[in-house]
């Protein structure tokens, strides 16, 4: 009788597949779509049903999804995509993909011969301060309902900045540098600043010391749009975006945050996400985090059945104007 030998993958073979075949190509073959707009050459973003979104990085080695913890290489995602396959069988299907680029390896082609050598930081510092009666400041105020008094400190503490065609929202690391920037504006909606990391978009107009009261959005608009309709606002209020999802730099500058309000025992975060399925996980992960973290954790939806805190602040801003 024929001994059963189990089936074996050597090392070599893996490091050949996981450095021949790009976790992109994957996620194209299984119906994902490539988000363009909010791909840098570090990091594609697909797409697929019900706003589930997975980032590709590491060259194509790695993934991450932005509703939750999961990441790995190919071998791991290809068992989410394809639940139930053998072992032996993803390697079989893995092996006959190595070579082959996906569709978004031109766009990173294109988008690196375009993407300028300057960093963030010394693209931000070259941007002037956003003022009154400017396309961006009629954007902001009347397209999008946001208060004067609102964009007045977010200048004051230096978190915007006035690119002309949209404005930025800055984001910055543990020492404080600006690491990337959202840009919303007329015409460029849900997109960041070439070479950003994002961390999160902070926002604290009482500019107290410390940090009690911790407001997440999805967005840097939603941000300010929340602190604009906010009545338990307070001096140590702040106010955060995540731009649309949580990787390793967010979740750690997350963490950070919350270890250091976690000494207070009267500390909240507060997760003002969208009133969508996106939104739901959102905020199941920020409740995961502040579990972890020891800090109290309440959900606040956009009221009247809006998607998001800019719908809710338009809402308000037309009524009163109507009144």
């Amino acid at each position: 009788m024929a001994r059963f030998e189990p089936f074996r993958l050597s090392d070599n073979d893996r490091a050949d597949i996981v450095k021949g075949v790009s976790c992109a190509l994957l996620l194209e073959r299984h119906g994902y779509l490539l988000d363009k707009p909010e791909s840098t050459r570090n990091a594609l973003k697909y797409r697929a049903g019900k706003g589930e979104t997975i980032i590709v990085n590491h060259e194509g080695r790695g993934w991450w999804d932005t509703g939750s913890d999961e990441k790995g290489d190919v071998f791991s995602l290809i068992q989410r995509l394809t639940p139930g396959l053998k072992f032996h069988e993803a390697c079989t299907a893995l092996g006959q993909l190595v070579g082959i680029a996906p569709k978004g390896a031109e766009y990173v082609r294109e988008r690196q011969a375009k993407t300028p050598d300057a960093a963030p930081a010394e693209r931000w510092h070259g941007k002037k301060e956003l003022t009154s009666g400017t396309k961006v400041w009629a954007y902001l105020t009347e397209e999008r309902g946001l208060p004067e008094w609102v964009l007045r400190r977010a200048i004051m503490t230096g978190c915007i900045r006035d690119g002309y065609h949209a404005a930025w929202f800055g984001h910055r690391d543990a020492k404080g540098t600006i690491c990337g920037a959202e840009l919303r504006g007329p015409d460029t909606k849900g997109m960041c600043l070439s070479g950003t990391v994002k961390t999160l978009f902070r926002f604290q107009p009482g500019l107290a010391r410390t940090v009690r009261r911790l407001v997440v959005s999805e967005s840097a608009i939603d941000a300010l749009s929340y602190a604009a309709l906010d009545s338990e606002r307070t001096r140590e209020t702040l106010y955060c975006s995540t731009a649309g999802g949580m990787g390793p730099e967010t979740v750690e500058a997350l963490t950070a945050e919350l270890t250091e309000m976690a000494k207070d025992p009267a500390a909240v975060l507060v997760a003002a996400t969208d009133n969508d399925d996106a939104g739901n996980r959102y905020a199941a992960r920020l409740a995961e985090l502040g579990r972890e973290a020891g800090v109290r954790v309440i959900r606040r939806i956009p009221h009247g059945g809006c998607k998001d805190f800019n719908d809710a602040l338009k809402t308000v801003v037309a009524a009163a104007r109507a009144a």
